[in-house]
């Protein structure tokens, strides 16, 4: 991923909730061309899912993080 994105303008959308309790940025994260950045490094193993809270993506994130 870092390949994809070094040097690239990052965009950011937020869902409802902006910050979690521990004052943590949620966003969605896109390239230019809409490459949608979360759904790659969760594919990566490179994060896991927060399977608590209630947010846009969920169903799709977690399926991602399963395969």
């Amino acid at each position: 991923m870092l390949e994809k994105t070094k040097g690239q303008k990052v965009f950011m959308k937020f869902d409802n909730q902006k910050y979690d309790e521990r004052n943590n940025l949620l966003c969605y994260l896109y390239l230019k061309n809409k490459t949608f950045i979360n759904a790659h490094i969760i594919k990566e193993g490179l994060v896991d899912v927060d399977g608590l809270t209630d947010y846009k993506y969920k169903d799709k994130f977690l399926n991602l993080q399963r395969h």
